[in-house]
Formats: structure tokens, C-alpha cells, sequence
């Protein structure tokens, strides 16, 4: 065997010592850090892009969120987030209803973890682009487009304007302190 069989031999060696030690961290490497403590959202993922996929997703997100309507009554982040835990199979199951009654015989699954979420304005509140702590909901394939919200605090009601809130039952007082206590705990995280 020549020198530069065995040089050659080791260098691939050591590109693949090095290639698996990237997959095996990649593989095992701990859940991502989130961002933004404080906050739990909810991530409602279509099985496609198809216009009726699309139009299921919105359904199922409205009887998720009825089924979470009680986490306005949570006193912390952490009340709100032993409620997802354990109620992930009731989402699941919620979710297949409303898929089975809307014609579908695909599956849903739903778990609750770290996230990377873009960048997303609620009315005049901003969220930044970051690792945050979602409620899950996937349909079927999930290969389509998604849509979120915020579970904790709950401002899953509130999308794009003050009407949502109003819709709601919140008056101008209850708004301003929602907005303020959200801005609280987002400027709190980042620092």
C-alpha cells in the first residue's frame, strides 16, 4: 500500500469522523432555547394549500381555541402550560372531529415545545421573529400554510384590529391593560 493511499484513506476517515459528529449532535442536541419565557402560542398547520385545506385549518383553529378558552382563566405561564399538557390528546381528538365532519380522513396531531416562529404584528403589537413556546396543531400532512396566535396571555382573539377585542367583550381599559401587560413581559424577556 503506498503513502498516499493511507494519507487519502485517513482524510476521508477523519471527513467522516467529523460529518457524523455534526449528525449526531444535530440528531441528539437539546430542545432550542425560548426566547421569549412568558409566552405560549398556538400553531394550527394546514395538511396542504389547497383552498379547502386551507378552510379546514381556520375550523379546526376555532374549536381549539374554544377548547382553550379556559386559559383565560390561568394565573400563570405555568397553570397554562400543565392545561396543554394535559389536554394534548383532547386537541387531537377535537381536531379529527373536525376534520372527519368536513368530509377529510386524514389525522392531527398536537404537541406542545419550542418553536421558531417569524415575526408577527397583532394590531399594534409586534412579536419578533424568535424560538417561542407553541402549542403545536398539525393536520394530516402539514405540508401547508400555517397559522398562529398567542395562547398565554390570550390573544388569540385579537388578530389584526381592536374590533376582535371589542368582539370579545373587552372595553378600551381591558384592552390597554392587555396590550400593557404583553409589552411588559416581551420587554422583559429581552433584556
Amino acid at each position: 500500500m503506498k503513502k498516499t493511499d493511507i494519507k487519502e484513506k485517513c482524510i476521508l476517515s477523519l471527513i467522516l469522523v467529523i460529518v457524523m459528529g455534526f449528525v449526531l449532535f444535530y440528531t441528539y442536541a437539546d430542545e432550542p432555547e425560548n426566547q421569549y419565557t412568558g409566552i405560549i402560542r398556538l400553531h394550527v398547520i394546514a395538511n396542504s394549500d389547497s383552498a379547502e385545506d386551507q378552510n379546514l385549518k381556520l375550523k379546526v383553529r376555532d374549536e381549539i381555541i374554544k377548547e382553550v378558552g379556559s386559559l383565560e382563566n390561568s394565573e400563570n405561564i405555568g397553570e397554562s402550560r400543565d392545561y396543554l399538557k394535559n389536554h394534548l390528546h383532547d386537541m387531537e381528538e377535537t381536531a379529527e372531529r373536525v376534520i372527519e365532519q368536513n368530509g377529510k380522513t386524514y389525522t392531527a396531531k398536537a404537541d406542545l415545545g419550542i418553536r421558531w416562529i417569524p415575526a408577527k404584528t397583532y394590531g399594534d403589537m409586534y412579536f419578533p421573529a424568535g424560538n417561542y413556546e407553541a402549542l403545536n396543531v398539525t393536520l394530516g400532512e402539514g405540508e401547508g400554510q400555517n397559522w398562529w396566535c398567542v395562547l398565554f396571555p390570550p390573544l388569540c382573539l385579537i388578530e389584526e384590529d381592536e374590533e376582535a377585542m371589542e368582539a370579545a367583550g373587552l372595553g378600551e381599559e381591558q384592552q390597554i391593560q392587555v396590550k400593557s401587560k404583553l409589552m411588559e413581559i416581551l420587554k422583559k424577556d429581552n433584556h
